[in-house]
């Protein structure tokens, strides 16, 4: 055991094993690293229908607080284009300003300085994307209310300083107007059902997805390397390519099986809601599936006992980049950048375009299945390759060993009809006499390779001589005479 512990081999996985860990650490952590200090690029919408100025004063405070440093602010014309973009999920919440937002603060204004009757408050709406999760949604629904609450704020202070100018005592049914001039409503613009499970239904069918891969694609390798170890005690094993295409089907096999259990148990055991049919998900869910086992046998054919160090990083930073617990516009730059070029985060955009967004094209399948077609069509070819490449090894293998069966069998057949003949002569009368009758030992060799086409080798019990008696030109002369012959 000194020995054993003696050698670098022995503590590499060891030191590998803490160096992963350590990286990994430093990727995770920051992505919980302060509450707001990655919100950059935050997709939120502001709509401005007003015909007045006040709307215009919303987006000036807008501009002056936030100077683009904490969302992404995109000013559209018209609520109908708002209600688009969040339907297709290219933003997370908008505030819209209504065409009379302008009319009504002025009709408040104006019974607050008369005292005349009981007015109403002017309205703001906000509307939120619920399909982009739990943590996504909240951001956008705080971000927004405290929009509009700045806003009602500034034009209570500016109300109140001008009441208190003119010297206005309001009534006791007016106060409340004064502190609250303007009412903001939330509503969600797709209508999903209660049953969304906080919106990561997406995410844990993905998940669920890439881990069935990396650890399915390494089972079934390692089982079937185990049962080919069985079959060669036997006997009979199995070729490289044949294991290669055994671990193919059997992971085309469990992508379709876990898939529809995926389906049973979320749709069915569960009642998760879904605003596309179950088919068109479960089709998604199985070429997700597919595409991930294809990936991970890929990268084990490719860097062989090194594999299972590449699937981690894949795996892990894929779930985290993947914008299905955490949104993608909060994380760091490094795992914004891994969750355009792993597969993870296209297979949690295309789930929850078909869950949450009637499987538009436009709110993110699109861009899915292409990203995916990519994986699965590149992860295909590199399996397709190599077992290409080990039946091209194993036919060269077949016939190495065929020609050297062949030419054993051919000198058996002429040592044993020469010894009939001849009475078993010394090797050295044997080479003499093989010189000197060449035609008869022609129809020897003929008559030997005739039997091997025949598959009659198995017929054969002469001495094994075959660099005694055997040279370059009987085996020509016996090759001319079968052409010969099967030229008559």
């Amino acid at each position: 055991m000194k020995c054993l512990f003696k050698l670098s081999s022995t503590w590499f996985p060891i030191w590998c094993i803490l160096l992963l860990m350590l990286v990994m650490v430093g990727v995770y952590i920051p992505v919980f690293g302060g509450a707001n200090q990655n919100l950059t690029d935050v997709p939120l919408i502001i709509v401005n229908e007003d015909k007045g100025k006040a709307g215009d004063a919303i987006l000036l405070n807008l501009i002056e607080t936030q100077n683009g440093n904490s969302f992404k602010w995109d000013v559209v014309k018209t609520k109908e284009k708002a209600l688009s973009d969040l339907k297709n999920n290219k933003a997370y919440g908008a505030l819209v300003i209504p065409a009379d937002y302008s009319k009504q603060l002025f009709q408040v204004h104006d019974l607050l300085i008369s005292g005349n009757g009981f007015g109403k408050p002017a309205k703001l709406d906000i509307l939120l994307n619920e399909g982009v999760g739990q943590s996504a949604s909240l951001i956008a629904s705080n971000t927004l209310q405290t929009v509009a609450e700045a806003t009602l704020n500034g034009i209570s202070s500016h109300f109140k300083s001008e009441l208190i100018q003119k010297g206005i005592t309001l009534s006791p049914m007016n106060a409340s107007l004064l502190d609250r001039p303007v009412q903001f409503t939330t509503k969600n613009v797709l209508g999903l059902p209660v049953n969304l499970n906080k919106g990561m239904t997406p995410f844990v069918m993905s998940i669920i997805a890439s881990i069935t891969g990396m650890v399915g694609a390494n089972m079934i390798r390692g089982y079937l390397v185990k049962s080919n170890g069985i079959l060669r005690k036997k006997g009979y094993p199995l070729p490289e390519s044949q294991i290669l295409k055994s671990a193919l089907l059997l992971a085309i096999l469990l992508a379709f099986c876990g898939s529809v259990i995926l389906q049973i148990s979320v749709f069915g055991f569960f009642g998760s809601a879904h605003a596309s049919s179950i088919w068109y998900i479960f089709l998604f869910s199985l070429f997700c599936s597919l595409t991930m086992l294809f990936l991970f046998q890929a990268v084990a054919l490719l860097f062989g006992g090194w594999g299972i160090l590449v699937m981690f990083p894949i795996n892990f930073m894929g779930i985290f980049s993947s914008g299905g617990a955490i949104p993608l516009s909060t994380l760091p730059p490094v795992h914004r950048l891994f969750s355009f070029i792993l597969p993870t985060r296209y297979m949690v955009d295309g789930m929850r375009a078909l869950l949450y967004y009637q499987g538009r094209m436009e709110a993110g399948l699109r861009e899915a299945l292409g990203a995916l077609s990519i994986y699965f069509v590149v992860s295909l070819a590199i399996i397709i390759a190599f077992i290409s490449i080990e039946q091209k090894r194993e036919k060269q293998h077949v016939a190495v060993n065929k020609a050297e069966k062949v030419g054993i069998q051919v000198d058996n057949e002429f040592h044993y009809m020469q010894s009939a003949e001849q009475g078993k002569p010394q090797p050295s009368q044997r080479v003499k006499q093989a010189a000197k009758n060449t035609t008869k030992n022609d129809a020897y060799f003929r008559q030997a390779l005739g039997k091997l086409a025949e598959g009659k080798e198995e017929d054969s019990h002469y001495p094994k001589k075959i660099l005694e008696t055997m040279n370059d030109e009987d085996f020509r002369n016996a090759l001319k005479s079968i052409r010969d012959k099967d030229k008559k």
